[in-house]
């Protein structure tokens, strides 16, 4: 058996977290929905044990996508013509990482309400509340028309 060092054991470990990353749309998609509600929960100033908790379950989310991705890959290498069977395995697996990802939504949500409730009590009494809220409107719908043109001249 060849051993190998530390160092290189990271190494590939590191280039198989990055390269799962990088190729899946999912964990991309799932990453930003991470970041984002993490630094809310900083923001919101939640308490440790609170925060810990959001952290586990998303990340759990995230190790669970990479272990799908890892599996569907291992499948498609031993069948890479469609098998009815591995296609049920596939789906399981899929299912796991939605139900974890249920599971971290809802921890979150429960989590997070009681402060965000009460920060938008409070925002909403300022006299900028309102102009801000159009601002942030506005920008959301020119980034999705944006992203409806981009699409659509890439499409035709």
């Amino acid at each position: 058996m060849t051993r190998v060092s530390f160092i290189d054991s990271a190494l590939c470990a590191t280039r198989g977290l990055f390269r799962g990353i990088s190729s899946e749309r999912n964990i991309k998609i799932q990453l930003m929905i991470v970041a984002i509600i993490i630094s809310t929960a900083i923001l919101l100033q939640v308490s440790k044990i609170y925060l810990i908790t959001i952290i586990i379950v998303c990340f759990l989310v995230i190790i669970l996508e990479l272990f799908n991705r890892g599996f569907e890959k291992l499948i498609d290498l031993i069948s890479p013509e469609y098998n009815k069977e591995f296609g049920k395995v596939k789906d399981a697996m899929s299912g796991v990482v939605l139900l974890t990802f249920g599971m971290a939504v809802i921890v979150s949500f429960i989590i997070l309400y009681e402060p965000i409730a009460k920060l938008s009590i409070k925002m909403y009494q300022h006299p900028f509340f309102l102009i801000f809220l159009i601002a942030d409107i506005l920008f959301v719908l020119i980034l999705a028309v944006a992203e409806h043109r981009k699409k659509y001249r890439y499409s035709h």
